[in-house]
């Protein structure tokens, strides 16, 4: 489909400024530098960010992997760590690691990686969100707009790290159907084959969640993880689950606006997740819902 703009450029995992900044990837988020900045502004209305080294951190489309450095927590160590080494080895390069829990990559090789991206938006914290590819582009870089196939996104790393069951399916509007449902094809195959996360994934079948540890060994949907990660902030531990539906009512903002494509109809956060106790559990899979956006 049309509307997407093609930028070439490169993966990076670290740069020497006047001191080595190392990157902390996760499975759906990488730093990349496009050849030419100037192509990553003035999308959908907002500029990237690039930082001191020219590196843009990525978003990944349409898809969602277990969080390894958010607010501080993370989700189960074992199953984000996975997704990041996941996405690493899909990039082509062996990485060792420094820092105190291990995050930051201190060395890389190969080192950078050629790829490229497909991108029609940045989000409000300026990263593309981008379909990424290992390797050069069958053409020049392209602001005004590539026609994107299946066939092109099967070859993407985010239908790849879903083919390994690395990541969840999390839909935004405005992706056309042909693609939304190639990356559903990838989660699909892969939970078919128990492959990756998903013969622990704990999103439909419920989980007790009492506490932030209960939380962060709990292999769930990512957006689910995020929310109930800043409710325990704000509520703190002592209520449970109790409060959550309140608190995601009192703030649009927190209850997403969804549309749940079996039912037909729009929704909120609240409506698609089941409370029992301090058990939770989603009502559909994520990728039965397309979110949008405020």
């Amino acid at each position: 489909m049309p509307g997407f703009r093609r930028v070439k450029g490169e993966f990076v995992m670290f740069y020497q400024g006047k001191r080595h900044v190392g990157a902390q990837p996760d499975g759906d988020s990488v730093w990349f530098r496009p050849r030419n900045a100037s192509h990553l502004n003035d999308l959908d209305g907002r500029s990237a960010d690039l930082n001191g080294g020219g590196c843009a951190q990525l978003r990944f489309e349409a898809i969602d992997a277990l969080e390894l450095h958010f607010a501080g927590s993370h989700q189960q160590r074992d199953q984000a760590v996975a997704a990041r080494d996941t996405l690493t080895g899909l990039l082509g390069t062996f990485i060792t690691y420094s820092g105190g829990e291990g995050l930051s990559v201190r060395t890389a090789d190969p080192h950078p990686i050629p790829g490229y991206i497909l991108t029609r938006s940045i989000d409000p914290y300026g990263r593309p969100v981008s379909f990424a590819f290992v390797g050069d582009a069958e053409g020049p870089d392209r602001r005004d707009g590539v026609w994107v196939t299946p066939a092109m996104i099967r070859k993407s790393l985010n239908y790849r790290i879903t083919r390994a069951g690395r990541a969840y399916p999390t839909f935004y509007t405005g992706l056309p159907v042909d693609l939304r449902d190639t990356i559903l094809q990838a989660a699909e195959e892969a939970w078919s084959e128990d492959a990756g996360m998903w013969p622990v994934d704990q999103t439909m079948r419920g989980v007790h969640l009492a506490s932030l540890i209960a939380l962060e060994n709990a292999v769930i949907w990512p957006k689910l993880y995020r929310r109930l990660r800043s409710y325990f902030d704000d509520v703190g531990e002592a209520a449970g689950l109790g409060k959550f539906n309140a608190w995601l009512r009192e703030d649009p903002d927190r209850d997403d606006k969804l549309f749940i494509i079996s039912a037909r109809e729009f929704g909120n956060l609240h409506d698609v997740i089941k409370i029992t106790g301090n058990r939770l559990a989603m009502k559909y899979w994520p990728e039965d819902l397309i979110i949008v956006p405020r």
